[in-house]
Parts: structure tokens; sequence; C-alpha cells
């Protein structure tokens, strides 16, 4: 069984997720990672040279090459129907919140953010909670507010409750 982390960028998954796993004595998964193994190039490269839906392809297929580990999926992954059914029958899924503002002082001045380059970062923020958090909530077996509270009293609670 896997442990699957979604929420939006910046809301902790990766931290969060690392801590979790060493608690839990499981391997961790950076999802985002493993694509730019996979690929061979930095996802902000992917996006600009070959395309989003060139990168929610090979996200798909990484996120089924993961078993017994916590996995830190992108913001995205939920785009895909096919992702969410995947996800839901193998393992369980935390989803991590915190709010758009939050979000943009942990978010602003990075520039490996595709999806953030396109104009006011808060805006898009925004637009994407608007456009995700139904399907966000609807899959999540375990909800997590992130906002100001340190990356290992979450990984407790997160522990804690699974």
């Amino acid at each position: 069984m896997n442990i699957y982390l979604i929420g939006m960028m910046g809301s902790g998954k990766s931290t969060v997720g690392n801590l979790v796993a060493q608690k839990m004595r499981l391997q961790f998964i950076d999802l985002d990672i493993e694509i730019e193994n996979f690929v061979g190039k930095p996802i902000k490269e992917i996006f600009k040279k070959n395309s989003e839906e060139f990168f929610r392809k090979i996200e798909s297929k990484c996120l089924k090459r993961q078993s017994k580990s916590i996995i830190a999926c992108g913001g995205g992954i939920i785009l895909e129907d096919k992702n969410i059914s995947y996800i839901n029958k193998h393992g369980k899924t935390v989803l991590l919140t915190a709010p758009i503002p939050e979000l943009y002082e942990r978010l602003k001045g990075k520039n490996n953010r595709p999806l953030l380059k396109r104009g006011n970062i808060k805006k898009t923020l925004e637009r994407l909670w608007q456009e995700r958090k139904n399907k966000y909530i609807n899959m999540a077996d375990l909800t997590v507010d992130t906002a100001n509270r340190s990356p290992e009293e979450i990984s407790i609670e997160i522990v804690k409750n699974l």
C-alpha cells in the first residue's frame, strides 16, 4: 500500500512526505523528481520543450511504478481521472492544504514552477485551487491544514491518523 500526498504546489508535500516516510520506515518518492529522472530534464524544461500534455502522460506512467512508498504527487496529479482511480485503488490519500496567501509566500521567487510563469501568482494559485479543490477533497482519506505549522507537527499528525 502507498500513501499519496496531494494538494497545491507549496503545500508541503515533499518536505512532509520525507518526514512521514522516515517515521513509518517507508521509501519516500517525490513524483516530480521521478519524472525529471525518467525524462532526463527539469520539469520547467519539459513544459517548455515538450508540453504540459506530455508531462501529464509521463506523470501517469511514473505514478504506476511506485509501491510500498510515501509518494509526494504533483499538484496536477488529479487532472487525469485514471490517476485518481489508480491512487484510490492502491493506497491512502492525504490532502495537504494551506491558504493562498501562505502558498504565495512559500512560492514567490521560485522559478521552477511552470504554471506560475503566467501572470499574477496569487491569481493563478486561486484559479488552480478553484479548478482542483473538489477533486482534492473528494479523494482525500485525510485532510491536514499546513498553515502556520512545522513539517514535524504535520508529519506526526499524519502518522497518528493513518
